[in-house]
């Protein structure tokens, strides 16, 4: 039986690790030719050597999102060995802990804006062409040549306390993303976001500050524990399939009913 993806080419930033690696093993699995891209190269490999896959179905590289040469390079090298793009995932992000909004530092915000806004806005800018230039391909069709889907976070619609820049960025990011389908969907390109609440990944572990911290979060929850990292897979794998065909323009939350469970 043919995989979600199978004939598929995706991109996934930040698939050195967390959400991204994650979602770079699942794609694999449903038959998708998965471009893993990370800052950290040995992160991206090392996630590629996790797949088992070999240059015909996988390729590593070190890509700042916030570069536009960089971007427009990794998504024409993408094409060239793959022949096509069909799917790209942003989930290429930064968080910083910062103190309250008069006292954040001006380069913490830039760093943020930089990765969770323009380097987002970047990737987007240049795997639309891309995606549109796929028609007729194996794979594809005029009414679903592509799949957008940004990582937003849960930080974008209720804030939080520990970083200002982060907060702003992802609500950000959930906002481009319904604009961005507005413009795209009719030309083929469905553009969706999600946000994750908790989530068992480094990032989240090294935000919670302290393992006591983080302890507290799994305790806290609805659930009794946070998310992980292949449960967020499971919905951008979903979105990034022709299942997916009729849906663009939604943010999905995923939190396991924490954001329900609120008084």
């Amino acid at each position: 039986m043919a995989g979600l993806l199978e004939n598929k080419v995706a991109i996934v930033t930040g698939g050195g690790s967390g959400i991204g690696r994650a979602t770079c093993l699942r794609f694999f699995q449903e038959g998708a030719k998965v471009v893993v891209v990370d800052r950290n190269l040995a992160g991206a490999e090392e996630t590629c050597q996790l797949m088992e896959g070999t240059d015909q179905d996988s390729t590593a590289m070190s890509v700042d999102i916030s570069k536009t040469g960089q971007v427009e390079k990794m998504v024409s090298d993408s094409v060239t060995m793959f022949g096509k793009l069909n799917v790209l995932v942003n989930g290429a992000a930064i968080l910083i802990r910062t103190p309250s909004l008069a006292e954040v530092d001006e380069l913490d915000w830039d760093l943020t804006m930089d990765t969770n806004i323009k380097g987002l806005f970047l990737c987007c800018k240049y795997a639309i062409p891309a995606m549109l230039a796929s028609q007729g391909q194996s794979g594809s069709s005029s009414s679903n040549l592509g799949s957008i889907v940004n990582i937003a976070s849960m930080s974008g619609i209720k804030g939080t306390a520990y970083s200002v820049p982060y907060a702003v960025s992802k609500a950000g990011v959930i906002h481009l993303s319904k604009v961005a389908s507005a413009q795209y969907s009719s030309q083929g390109i469905r553009v969706n976001s999600i946000s994750p609440g908790g989530v068992d990944t480094p990032q989240m572990r090294g935000s919670t500050a302290s393992a006591e911290t983080f302890q507290e979060r799994n305790e806290g929850h609805p659930m009794g524990r946070v998310g992980t990292a292949d449960e967020i897979a499971n919905l951008i794998t979903w979105l990034s399939s022709d299942q997916a065909s009729y849906v663009s323009g939604i943010n999905y939350i995923i939190d396991g009913g924490a954001w329900a469970a609120v008084e």
